[in-house]
């Protein structure tokens, strides 16, 4: 006999309406198919005071030789000069500009590395005293006490060296060269504004750049050196293909900041080994909106020059960023992470689904103002998901709605079961929960069977919720196979990633909603949105988690009453999967998103600014 199996119940807030529809009735929630956990807490960072004149800031594109230690020092401080004098304040610079990028091993790449304070900041320094520009960028470093290799980005200007970051989120490269990052992420007060500095293969995890957020950043500059697989690549290896400039966008559109983001151009080739590695450009700064201010062009790959390739500039007042970020921030709900986002995940997580299987998901996609819900059906062991507020129709106001809210357990939920009986699958919806004076916006799963699925391991959440970063790392940490989440009219913000930077034959640019997209990717899991038709756009759609190389992103067709598609879960990922971002995380670093904004410790470390902070 159908049932409804579980509920997401977001606790109460004010509600918050937009063209009708509503966008959601309070701040985060979360339920999975386990036992899960519901709290409350806010956080209201403090307004900031710098960064309110408008400021030219630019993403170069500066190619290095390989193993030319001096002549890209030389070289990069000739290009500091000649973008200074373009009237730049602030230039972002690309990842490992002094030595290059392709080594396989730290023996390799020890004759090119540099300290901080070293030969390239003794170069650059009088240079940036002279014009007045504020630079960072990316440098192999050698610790001058330990000797380990990092993967640092430094920031500079014309009083010297400001701040240092080591790169946290280390790739299959890194790994085989550089030691984790032992700097924290820091925000770093300059003459424009307060930076934070992040590194190329970091913005897969979305734990940096929100921790760079938590500590007020303005502005995020993001160095990298983005390669693609060589062309020519036979299929089966080409699914190794990544590209994190394609990841850039979330940095700004989840956490209210501008981002530079400075990448590369040109082939990079090690003489010993004879590899290459190819880069397609693609440097981009975006708004704290989430939408691309300039970019330069994606190219192929072609040898190139060394020295400076090109750069992109538009003009920023870095403090717009403040009553964004604040926005974005006061969406968390800490005590709701504590402490599961910062508790180290092991390769051997017993949440995770044991076994391939496949699933059926539609994502159902209705018109005009009235609710569908009678007609809709789930096909056999199919998981559909229906538009918000499932049983009312479009438009109603927020008095409207919470009028015909309706207790757990009411006519909603009945229907929703019969429903998904009748179509023998399951079905999600969502509707307004009435207890005593409260109305929840709640979101139900109906299907023949009790959990764990067939289909494997579904969260339910509210679309407006993945706007929030914390609740993705929730629902990944509890290894979701498959977010439901209801949505309603189609999201002014869309993916807005240049279509180029794909290796998928339907890159989702312009078309698809970017708050789904992004959740999928970061948590690597399968989202399923049901939601209404407005004109040429919809909220319907299917997301997958390797939407730039592999899996892809399908938004409902004009006339069409779902999208559909059939795959397997866990996600087999491509390059990266869910199992190896988990493994791959710095949860040491990851306290400050679990605890209250009030608490002492993340006072402490807030105020600190940047830099590893201790708490008694």
């Amino acid at each position: 006999m159908a049932r409804i199996l579980s509920r997401s119940r977001i606790s109460e807030a004010k509600p918050q309406m937009r063209k009708g529809s509503l966008q959601r009735l309070a701040a985060s929630g979360l339920t999975l198919l386990v036992p899960g956990l519901l709290s409350i807490g806010l956080i209201q960072p403090a307004a900031a005071q710098e960064g309110k004149r408008a400021v030219k800031v630019a993403a170069v594109d500066f190619i290095p030789a390989w193993g030319d230690l001096e002549g890209n020092i030389r070289r990069l401080a000739q290009a500091a000069e000649r973008v200074a004098a373009q009237g730049v304040d602030y230039a972002v610079f690309p990842e490992t500009a002094i030595s290059g990028y392709d080594f396989t091993k730290p023996a390799q790449l020890a004759p090119y590395v540099d300290t901080i304070p070293g030969r390239a900041t003794a170069a650059l320094l009088p240079v940036l005293k002279r014009t007045g520009l504020i630079m960072s960028v990316g440098i192999a470093e050698k610790d001058a006490i330990t000797g380990i290799f990092y993967n640092t980005a430094v920031l500079m200007g014309p009083e010297g060296i400001i701040g240092k970051y080591r790169k946290n989120g280390l790739n299959g490269q890194d790994v085989q060269l550089f030691g984790p990052g032992d700097t924290d992420v820091g925000v770093f007060d300059t003459p424009i504004g307060r930076i934070a500095l992040i590194i190329c293969y970091d913005d897969t995890y979305w734990q940096y750049d929100r921790l760079a957020a938590l500590r007020g950043a303005q502005i995020i500059a993001w160095h990298s050196v983005s390669d693609r697989v060589m062309p020519g690549t036979p299929p089966a290896m080409a699914r190794l293909n990544h590209s994190t400039v394609a990841s850039v966008q979330h940095m700004s559109a989840l956490n209210g900041v501008f981002v530079v983001g400075a990448t590369r151009s040109g082939i990079e080739r090690n003489p010993i080994t004879g590899s290459r590695l190819y880069y397609n450009g693609g440097s981009s700064i975006w708004s704290p909106l989430g939408h691309k201010l300039v970019q330069t062009p994606v190219v192929p790959p072609e040898t190139l020059p060394p020295g400076l390739h090109g750069w992109i500039t538009t003009t920023i007042i870095p403090a717009e960023a403040d009553a964004v970020r604040q926005r974005r921030l006061a969406a968390r709900r800490p005590s709701l992470y504590n402490p599961l986002l910062a508790l180290r995940r092991a390769s051997s997580d017993s949440n995770a689904t044991v076994g391939k299987r496949p699933v059926s998901l539609a994502a159902a996609q209705w018109l005009g103002g009235s609710s569908q819900l009678g007609s809709s059906l789930p096909r056999t062991n199919e998981l559909m998901v229906l538009p918000e507020l499932s049983g009312l129709p479009s438009g109603l106001g927020t008095e409207g709605i919470k009028r015909r809210a309706e207790p757990r357990g009411g006519a909603f939920e009945q229907l929703l079961a019969d429903r998904a009986r009748a179509g023998a699958g399951y079905l999600v919806g969502s509707y307004p929960e009435q207890e005593g004076s409260k109305v929840f916006h709640t979101v139900a799963l109906a299907g023949p069977l009790v959990v764990p699925t067939p289909l494997g391991r579904i969260g339910l959440v509210t679309v407006g919720d993945l706007a929030v970063p914390e609740l993705v790392g929730l629902y990944q940490t509890l290894r979701t196979d498959v977010l439901a989440a209801p949505a309603g009219e189609p999201s002014a913000i869309k993916v807005e990633i240049d279509p180029r930077l794909y290796a998928v034959s339907d890159p989702p640019t312009g078309r698809a909603d970017l708050h789904p997209y992004l959740a999928a990717k970061l948590g690597q899991f399968w989202v399923v949105s049901g939601g209404r038709r407005v004109g040429s756009a919809t909220a319907a759609g299917i997301y997958g988690p390797e939407p730039v190389v592999f899996t892809p992103t399908l938004t409902a067709a004009a006339g069409a009453d779902a999208v559909r598609h059939r795959t397997v879960v866990p996600a087999p990922g491509t390059w990266i999967n869910q199992r190896l971002l988990i493994i791959g995380q710095r949860n040491d670093l990851y306290r400050p998103l679990v605890l209250d904004p009030q608490n002492s410790c993340f006072q402490k470390w807030k105020q600190a600014g940047h830099g590893m902070v201790s708490c008694p």
